[in-house]
């Protein structure tokens, strides 16, 4: 295990939940005053295709599918799937705040419910691809965050995206150490 690699035996635990959390506190969960639009536009973030709710899934399931093989990148994922449960938490939070009600589901322009599908998580089948198909859905989910803030105009919400960011970021830093451990071609010198 290179010398920077994250040991995450254990991090079931509350006290070693923050080493897949950017090490910085949470805001306040409020808002300016409730905002439909602003609660449907977060639906996205917490239940889209590139949300937290298909985050948890796919590394709950890469998880179980790589723990016999690579033990220390499933407690990983474990780890980094309890940091996007508390996104849930926090956006649904948020979106109740903003006047929505926060079923697992999108909102298209059109009012029409799109409902969270299993068919979002990548499943798939060796780890340097589900890696790789983790890191781009970090990237994905930052891209809305971003996106979202844009269209948001209350200070609130806009820290409270900001701050999620940051554990999407490190995450992405977490999943390119495995990729740095395991997914890179050993290259012989001469």
């Amino acid at each position: 295990m290179s010398e920077d690699f994250v040991d995450l035996k254990g991090c079931k635990t509350p006290e070693t939940y923050n080493k897949c959390a950017y090490p910085a506190p949470y805001p306040e969960i409020k808002v300016a005053r409730e905002n439909p639009y602003y609660g449907k536009l977060l639906l996205e973030d917490y239940a889209g295709r590139a949300g937290e709710l298909t985050a948890v899934n796919q590394y709950i399931y890469h998880h179980f599918v790589l723990e016999p093989e690579y033990e220390e990148v499933a407690e990983l994922l474990s780890c980094v799937a309890l940091v996007e449960m508390h996104h849930m938490e926090i956006l649904a939070d948020t979106i109740l705040k903003l006047g929505v009600d926060p079923r697992q589901r999108t909102i298209a322009t059109n009012e029409v419910e799109i409902y969270w599908d299993a068919g979002f998580v990548y499943y798939g089948t060796v780890l340097c691809d589900m890696i790789t198909a983790n890191i781009a859905g970090e990237w994905a989910a930052i891209s809305n965050y971003r996106k979202h803030q844009q269209m948001i105009n209350d200070l609130y919400v806009k820290k409270i995206l900001e701050r999620i960011i940051l554990d999407e970021i490190y995450h992405v830093q977490l999943f390119s150490q495995v990729t740095e451990k395991y997914c890179k071609p050993n290259i012989k010198k001469e």
